[in-house]
């Protein structure tokens, strides 16, 4: 093969270009969708173990708190982690974050009462949603173009996945019938607080895998370290093409948008890496994008939260009633109106058996294990990926407005369950936060979306669990029509432009 090398050094694109695609790059992406697949199954099946925490007599309003404390958590540490990404390197943020985020989900299974539950669980989301925006920032600075995009849909494919996971383990863990009283904490361990061990076990699975992937070759080359970068490019040559590094024929390289770093605080720091995307000519993109993103996390994880409390409700109304007629809006009014408080009543004391219903498990997995398969599907198409981008959206969009107008109850459950399908763009938007940031702000900008993500989240939550029950059909009307306004900003995103 002829060589690169040249009198003066080599462009970073193109050397990283030359190492190809192969075995590396595999292990790389396996090892970041596992640590994906380990963050979604530890936050989505907490609200799983929620239910199932009978003995700690927690309250609905309780249930709310620490359902919500976890996006409390990535609401506020996700700035200071894009700031570590960026400054200290993806491979050693992501270590960090993800081995004290296992040890604390571990240790939030030995927690006398709700409130010391809640606060672990905290501070282990604290350090874990490092991995949202690192994981995706690792794979795109360490593959070759042409697949970059293809690589971050299928890791958003296992993300997709997580909440099936989660469910798939939880149902034989809350199954097991035992109890094992600890004195000196005054606990009983039951199954649910294994629950909490079992999820958190993908967490250090990842980190340890993780551990054997390269630094970002292009972080490197961005602090000034040319010559290690280098020789991870060398690495990353050899094990693709199973030959010997030297056979990549380069001797030197450079960055063109390399970032030229000064002394000074971290506040400094921190606001001189994150000021550039709310200025021109990145002020545009960076609203534009963060809309579409708060719109999709928004759309997809506050319903995905209170999907189970929904399917119960209208669980409930077609066991009293089998031929009953409504939508999902029709049947929640009923189940909640005055009329059958007694029903209500009984809701409780049959969620709090510390198991999760069968109908929860089937739809959760049934929706996400689809959604993931089209996610893997659409990693075929990331070359239309604006196009596919305003169909999903769009579709959600449809589906929100159609839930008033179809008299079917199962058929009303579908729309409700494809209404959620903004998942299917999380990793079309990530695609867009590698390619149109440069290398010094790109972890800042991944993990500052990641944090107007969940905060978006957060407000979700709280208003979908006011809302929804009391004003159904305005609620999901007005959530339709806002997932079309993210449509419309879609619509002014750069245009696709085919690959030579």
């Amino acid at each position: 093969m002829a060589a690169l090398a040249k009198n003066g050094p080599t462009p970073f694109e193109d050397v990283l270009e030359r190492t190809g695609n192969g075995l590396y790059n595999y292990l790389v992406v396996s090892a970041c969708g596992l640590i994906l697949l380990a963050i979604g199954m530890d936050l989505f099946g907490f609200s799983l173990v929620v239910v199932a925490a009978c003995d700690l007599h927690v309250t609905t309003s309780q249930k709310g708190i620490l359902t919500s404390l976890p996006f409390i958590g990535i609401l506020i540490v996700s700035y200071p982690w894009g700031y570590i990404s960026d400054t200290k390197g993806r491979k050693s943020s992501l270590i960090v974050s993800v081995l004290a985020g296992f040890a604390l989900s571990s240790l939030a299974s030995l927690s006398p009462n709700w409130i010391v539950l809640g606060l672990i669980k905290f501070l282990s989301v604290c350090f874990s949603c490092s991995a949202n925006s690192a994981t995706y920032t690792l794979v795109g600075e360490s593959c070759i173009q042409s697949v970059r995009s293809k690589y971050m849909l299928l890791m958003t494919c296992l993300i997709i996945l997580s909440p099936a996971a989660a469910s798939v383990v939880a149902y034989p863990t809350l199954l097991l019938n035992f109890e094992y009283y600890m004195p000196a904490l005054g606990i009983t361990f039951k199954a649910w607080r294994l629950l909490l061990i079992v999820l958190s076990i993908p967490s250090l699975l990842g980190g340890i895998a993780i551990c054997f992937c390269h630094e970002s070759p292009k972080f490197l080359a961005n602090v000034g370290k040319n010559e290690e970068a280098l020789e991870v490019l060398k690495s990353i040559y050899a094990t693709n093409n199973g030959c010997s590094k030297e056979e990549l024929g380069v001797t030197s390289l450079v960055l063109e948008d390399a970032t030229v770093h000064k002394k000074m605080s971290i506040m400094r720091t921190m606001y001189e890496q994150s000021a550039p995307m709310f200025r021109k000519p990145l002020l545009w993109k960076t609203v534009q994008l963060y809309f579409i993103v708060s719109v999709i996390y928004v759309t997809n994880n506050t319903f995905l939260i209170w999907l189970p409390q929904i399917l119960n409700l209208v669980r409930l109304e077609l066991e009293r009633e089998p031929t009953s007629e409504g939508n999902v809006c029709t049947l929640i009014a009923y189940t909640n109106s005055p009329v059958n408080a007694t029903a209500g009543n009984v809701t409780v004391a049959e969620i709090c058996k510390g198991t999760v219903e069968d109908n929860v498990i089937i739809t959760l997995v049934i929706s996400q294990c689809t959604y993931s398969f089209l996610n893997f599907v659409l990693s075929y198409l990331m070359r239309w990926r604006r196009i596919v981008l305003l169909i999903i959206l769009c579709l959600s969009s449809l589906s929100g407005l159609l839930l008033g107008l179809v008299p079917n109850p199962v058929t009303s459950v579908v729309l409700f369950v494809v209404f959620t399908c903004t998942c299917l763009a999380m990793g079309i938007m990530a695609s867009y936060f590698v390619e149109l940031y440069p290398t010094s702000c790109r972890g800042m900008v991944a993990c500052l979306s990641i944090m107007v993500g969940r905060t978006s989240t957060f407000v979700g939550i709280n208003v979908a669990g006011n809302l929804i029950f009391t004003h159904c059909q305005a609620t999901l009307s007005v959530w339709a029509l806002l997932v079309l306004g993210s449509a419309v900003a879609a619509w002014f995103l750069p245009t696709d432009r085919p690959k030579v």
